[in-house]
């Protein structure tokens, strides 16, 4: 509207124009001037750059977020065996007494001692050294107590007793044997069939065929 106006009033120009009428035109063209700036749309605020996003502060005494279950490295897998607990050791207070009564001169706190002793460790050492006690009641406990361990140690202290000048200790080593269960010492158990005491003979056979019938 304004440029019409300008051009309509240049238009006019050299003529003689009342003074109304040009008065009037005026009123128009300000009139139109200052509609166009009411209508013109303001400039829009520069955009402001986006701060930074802060780090977020830990609060003092808040517990840690817990992990998934099976996400920490090494987590057991669903349905995992647990390892078996391992067998406590030996009172040492009680081994340490055991090793001294075995120094004693009576052969029955010599026996006792030995059935004090766990065959584990130092222990079945101990023990398949006394199978060399002279006292056979001692030697007769020593079998007895290895008989409780299948470690090849201890098998082979009581595979050792089978040569034993005394018949009952033989035949505390072929039932410690055949209680064990291992095949392994079968051969052994042969050249007891040439024994002289028929005892160990007939206890060496049934032993022999036990342990073939597993």
């Amino acid at each position: 509207m304004a440029t019409i106006g300008i051009r309509r009033f240049g238009r006019l120009r050299g003529r003689r124009v009342p003074a109304p009428l040009v008065c009037a035109c005026l009123a128009a063209l300000l009139a139109a001037a200052a509609c166009s700036r009411e209508e013109a749309p303001a400039p829009a605020p520069a955009a402001q750059p986006k701060a930074q996003e802060a780090p977020k502060a830990e609060v003092p005494g808040a517990e840690p977020m817990t992990p998934a279950p099976g996400a920490e490295q090494g987590a057991k897998a669903p349905g995992a065996m647990p390892k078996p607990a391992e067998a406590p050791a030996q009172d040492p207070e009680v081994l340490a007494e055991a090793l001294n009564n075995l120094r004693s001169s009576d052969a029955e706190v010599r026996a006792d001692a030995v059935l004090d002793i766990e065959p584990e460790g130092v222990g079945i050492r101990t023990l398949v050294d006394t199978l060399r006690d002279p006292d056979p009641e001692v030697r007769l406990a020593v079998i007895s107590q290895l008989e409780d361990s299948e470690s090849p140690e201890a098998v082979a202290g009581i595979v050792g007793a089978l040569g034993d000048g005394d018949p009952e200790v033989v035949l505390e080593a072929i039932d410690a044997l055949e209680f064990v269960g291992d095949e392994n010492v079968i051969a052994d158990l042969r050249r007891l069939l040439e024994h002289p005491n028929q005892e160990v003979r007939e206890a060496a056979e049934d032993a022999i065929e036990y342990l073939q019938e597993d």
